[in-house]
Parts: C-alpha cells; structure tokens; sequence
C-alpha cells in the first residue's frame, strides 16, 4: 500500500491553495487589529505585518491555526493522502521522509482541524446511542493509575471501570456528531443532546434514562429500542441501526491503530467523521482543501 500511495503523488501547489482558501488577511491574529501591511514573502508565502506599536508583529496566513510553523509544505499533500489509508506513524514517517515525531506532530495538527468542525445540529429522524472505549495512556512515560498494557490490549471486557464512554448522535440527512463524556450519566449525556437537538425532531434511542429524561424535559418524541424485549424497529423506521452501523464502522477502524491514546481520541473521532462524510472517497487535493477549509477559517 505505502509504495502505491507513492507512486501517485507529484508535486505539491499547497502554497497557492493556502492562499486561495484564507482570501484576504484583514487583520493581525495577535491583537485584531486591521491596521496591517504587506511585509514580503517567505517560505511561499505573503507575510504581513501589524502598525500598532504596542503589536508589531509579523504573521502569514496560517499564523494562529493548526497549521502553524509546519515545514515541508509541499509535503503536506502526502501526509494527507497516508491518513486516508489510516497508515501508522511509522508508515507515514517512511512515506513522507521525516522523523517518527514530526509525522505525529502532523497527524495531530492535521486532525485538530475536523475535530473543531463538528456539526451545531441535527434534526428529522435522530438516532443516538454510546459506545465505549478503552481507557489508554499510550504515549506516556509513566502510568499511575493501573499496571501498563501491552500494544493496545483490552481491559477488563467485563467491567467499564477502565472505558470511555463516547456518545454518538446521527440523523437520517447523514449529519454525524459524537461527544467524549467525562462521566458517563444522565447530566453529561443530557448536556451534549441540549444545543445540538433541533426540538421538532423524533428521537430514538435504547432504554437508557438519559434519553428518556431528555426527551420527556424538551417534550420530544421519543422512541425507545430495547433488545431484550425484541423490540429493535417501530413502524418500520424507527430505529438505531444507523447509528449502531456507524459505531461499527467506527471501531473496526480504530483497531488498526493498536489502540488510541485517550488524550487523542477526539482528535480520531473527528477524523472518521470527516472520512465518513466524503473525505475517503475525495481526491487528495480535495481532501487537502477540505481540511485546510475547516483549519484556517
């Protein structure tokens, strides 16, 4: 796979597209001021820089976003196309020609960008549920909490002492959203449902209370699927195997990775959302202004 994803890319024009994307820079992202100037190029890129005596700085189009201070632009194109192939740091470090911490540092930044671009609402037809992740402390030097576990391990598969709850919100259109819970009960499920729910919407859900709370206090309608009473579909369209579809999905992904640190897991999070939503199946140019899109404005 490493050498195909090679033998299809060329040069790189991502300066322009940088360019291209941000439009005019009508002020300086250290103090907002809009008194700025032209102040050469470097690296490909127009530079400015602030009037205001007390700011003075210089700044380009990519100062105050994920995508500042990372070299090799022109292979940026590269580390993108790897992600979508879900290679590893090792992998992508071998195809991009930089250190095993430079192609992490890379991953991460290239992440932070669809991550913030979560969707503000869902609406119709909303199918919701949770789903859990190993706790993981990969990357760490020192583990407090438990003894360490060994390339990716699962914990204990009867207890979720040791899981991360992740709630996951899907609606019929496709609009897919999901929530790393501090704690998983009723109040921090309630707290990420409440802005994101557009009130004339139909719920549907497993039996858990949250939902039941949530609905009943936004007087939405609500349909709960319980397994063990055989009660999966109601009226032939409502019900969660889009969401439960997605999760799986989700997960069969995720275990390539050996397991996900949970500082990170975000970060993944956002990135299968972004695949889902066409990122996958997008050129890699495409790809890359999709993500530069979210990133810099």
């Amino acid at each position: 796979m490493l050498d195909a994803v090679k033998s299809e890319l060329n040069r790189s024009q991502t300066e322009t597209m940088i360019e291209d994307i941000k439009g005019d820079v009508t002020c300086c992202p250290h103090c907002g001021s809009t008194a700025i100037q032209r102040w050469g190029r470097s690296s490909g890129l127009q530079r400015f820089k602030c009037k205001e005596i007390e700011c003075g700085s210089t700044f380009n189009p990519l100062t105050g976003t994920p995508f500042a201070r990372l070299r090799y632009r022109s292979r940026w194109i590269q580390n993108l196309e790897g992600m979508q192939y879900g290679l590893s740091i090792t992998k992508m470090a071998d195809l991009i020609g930089v250190s095993r911490s430079t192609a992490f540092r890379w991953r991460h930044r290239f992440l932070a960008a669809p991550t913030a671009a979560r969707p503000t609402e869902v609406s119709g037809i909303i199918e919701a549920d949770e789903t859990f992740f190993t706790e993981s402390f990969k990357g760490n030097q020192t583990i407090d909490k438990r003894k360490s576990r060994k390339r990716g391990k699962q914990g204990d598969k009867r207890s979720n002492e040791d899981k991360i709850a992740v709630l996951i919100v899907k609606d019929r259109s496709g609009t897919t959203t999901d929530y790393v819970l501090g704690e998983h009960n009723n109040a921090a499920i309630i707290e990420k449902l409440e802005p994101i729910v557009n009130k004339d919407s139909i719920l549907c859900s497993d039996g858990a209370h949250a939902y039941r709370n949530f609905a009943k206090k936004h007087d939405i309608t609500h349909h709960r699927l319980i397994a063990l009473d055989g009660n999966r579909v109601i009226g032939k369209e409502y019900h969660i195997q889009n969401v439960n579809g997605y999760t799986g999905r989700l997960k069969t992904w995720m275990g390539r990775f050996n397991g996900v640190g949970t500082a990170y897991l975000d970060n993944y999070l956002g990135w299968r959302r972004f695949l889902e939503g066409g990122g996958s199946k997008a050129s890699k140019k495409e790809a890359l202004s999709i993500v530069l899109k979210t990133g810099l404005n």
